[in-house]
C-alpha cells in the first residue's frame, strides 16, 4: 500500500490528522530513530513509520532497549516486526540493566514522585520525624523539597500538585515513621536502563530525533508531561505519532491495517508491557501471578530483583487496610 492510499483509508479525522503530522516529520529528518518497546502502541508506531516514509531521504533506526527483564513474547514478537515489515530491530541497552541498577542505587517504590522524595530523604540521613516543617528544616536545611513533600507543606506553592504531597498517599506517612524502609528507595533504575538507553542510541547512531509510542489517553506520568506530539528537552528531540489518538481511535486503527500483537497481551492478558513485575505498577500481584503461569523463570527472577520493594509495598497495604478496618 502507497503513502497516498495508506492516508486515505485512516478510520478516524484524528488519525488522519497524525498521519499527516508524523508525514510532515518524515519528510524534514534524514535518520529517525524508532523506539519498538513491542507493545500495542508500539506496534502501531511502526505500522505508520512504515508506510508513511519517503521512498528516500530518511532513514528509520529501529531500536529496542534491554532492560534485563523482558517477557520471551515480547522478544518473539520483535521477531515478527522484522518479519512482516522487512526491518532489523537494534538491541540496545542502558547505563546499568534493571537488576544492578536497584542493587547499586535503590529500588523503586509506589511511583516515580514517591520514590524521588523519599530518596532525597535517605541521601540526607532522614529519621522519619513527625516534627514541623520549620524545625525540620534546621534539621536538614538542605532537603527543603523532600520535606515539603512530607510535611503536606506545597500548599504555599500553589503551582505544585496536591500528589506531590504525601497526604494523597493515603496514611504513608504514619505507616514510614512506624516502619522506616531499611533498603534504598530511588526511581533511577528506568533513568538508568531505559531513559539512559535513549540517549545513548541518539548518540551511537548520530540522530537527532526520536519517535516514541507515547498517547495521552493512555494515562501515567508521561501523558501528562507532554503537552503536544512534538517535544524538545533534555532527551533531545521527539516525536509522538500516536499522540492525540483516543482508544477508540486506536482500536479503529488496529482493525483498518490489521494490527497483530504480542502473546503478552492475546495469550497472557497483559494491559502492558515493559520492564516484568515493576513495583510502580500498582497491579504487580496479578502480573506476578500472569509471569509465574506464563514464564515462570522470569517470574522467579524479578521476585527476587523487586524482593524489598514487594515486601514493603505489601506491608503497607496490610497497614492500611487494618487502619481502615478499625477506622483510625
Amino acid at each position: 500500500m502507497n503513502r497516498e492510499d495508506y492516508i486515505a483509508k485512516a478510520p478516524t479525522f484524528t488519525i488522519y490528522d497524525g498521519f499527516c503530522k508524523t508525514k510532515s516529520v518524515l519528510e524534514n529528518h534524514s535518520r529517525i530513530i524508532v523506539s519498538v518497546s513491542g507493545g500495542s502502541d508500539s506496534d502501531d508506531m511502526v505500522d505508520i513509520a512504515e508506510h508513511l516514509k519517503p521512498d528516500d531521504g530518511c532513514e528509520l533506526i529501529y531500536v529496542w532497549f534491554d532492560t534485563g527483564i523482558e517477557m520471551a513474547a515480547t522478544k518473539r514478537h520483535l521477531k515478527y516486526l522484522q518479519e512482516r515489515y522487512g526491518i532489523e530491530i537494534h538491541t540496545e541497552s542502558g547505563h546499568k540493566k534493571v537488576a544492578a541498577a536497584v542493587r547499586s542505587d535503590g529500588y523503586p517504590f509506589m511511583n516515580k514522585v514517591v520514590s524521588e522524595y523519599i530518596d532525597r530523604l535517605q541521601t540526607h540521613d532522614f529519621q522519619w520525624e513527625d516534627k514541623p516543617f520549620d524545625v525540620l528544616c534546621q534539621e536538614y536545611p538542605n532537603c527543603k523539597a523532600a520535606l515539603r513533600w512530607w510535611c503536606n507543606n506545597w500548599k504555599s506553592e500553589p503551582h505544585k500538585p496536591l500528589q506531590t504531597e504525601i497526604a494523597s498517599r493515603g496514611r504513608l506517612k504514619e505507616f514510614m515513621i512506624l516502619n522506616p524502609p531499611t533498603f534504598r528507595i530511588s526511581k533511577q533504575c528506568c533513568d538508568l536502563a531505559k531513559k539512559s538507553a535513549g540517549d545513548l542510541a541518539r548518540a551511537k547512531f548520530g540522530v537527532g530525533i526520536q519517535f516514541i509510542g507515547v498517547r495521552k489517553a493512555e494515562g501515567g506520568p508521561r501523558s501528562t508531561v507532554y503537552k503536544s506530539c512534538m517535544a524538545d528537552g533534555k532527551h533531545g528531540l521527539q516525536h509522538f505519532p500516536l499522540f492525540w489518538w483516543s482508544n477508540d481511535d486506536k482500536r479503529a486503527f488496529e482493525r483498518t491495517y490489521d494490527i497483530r500483537h504480542s502473546d503478552a497481551y492475546t495469550a497472557y492478558g497483559c494491559s502492558r508491557t515493559g520492564c516484568a513485575g515493576c513495583p510502580f505498577g500498582s497491579r504487580f500481584e496479578s502480573e506476578l501471578e500472569m509471569l509465574n503461569t506464563f514464564e515462570p523463570s522470569l517470574g522467579m527472577a524479578v521476585s527476587r530483583i523487586f524482593s524489598p520493594s514487594y515486601e514493603y509495598t505489601r506491608a503497607f497495604r496490610d497497614f492500611k487496610k487494618e487502619a481502615t478496618r478499625w477506622n483510625l
